[in-house]
């Protein structure tokens, strides 16, 4: 309880703190209940042409392989404000330190970050194994 509470305090910190920087964002997130132990950090920079540069850094994430049978990655999505999914990137995951990281673009301005476990690396929407899901708004 004492964490959650402590990433919730340091998560308003952060958030209005780069309120006022005008062009990026950062949002602290802590795992599903597929990965409850799973926490990072989700960070977002206005850049040329309008674009978002959304880097994302995870860690404690336990492997693909033990949250199913036939899951082999995790994938990083982006969810638009009319509900359809863009995959982003597969992210890099190190199993020995049990971290991963990824870096993404994307034109819009509100959308939710999705990070799922799959099987397959050219799947065309997420799966139900989702181990984050971030809100943003980088206006």
């Amino acid at each position: 309880m004492h964490r959650h509470l402590a990433i919730w305090f340091l998560a308003v910190t952060l958030s209005l703190a780069m309120s006022g920087c005008g062009g990026a964002w950062a949002y602290n997130v802590v795992g599903t209940s597929r990965d409850p132990g799973a926490e990072g950090t989700v960070q977002v920079e206005r850049i040329e042409g309008g674009n978002r540069l959304v880097t994302v850094s995870f860690r404690h994430m336990t492997p693909p392989e033990r949250l199913g049978t036939n899951l082999r990655r995790f994938v990083l999505w982006f969810r638009n404000a009319q509900g359809q999914d863009t995959m982003a990137s597969n992210l890099q995951y190190d199993p020995a330190t049990r971290t991963a990281r990824a870096t993404a673009t994307t034109p819009q301005t509100r959308f939710v970050v999705i990070v799922t476990a799959e099987g397959q690396a050219t799947t065309s929407q997420p799966g139900s194994n989702v181990i984050f899901n971030q809100r943003v708004t980088a206006e």
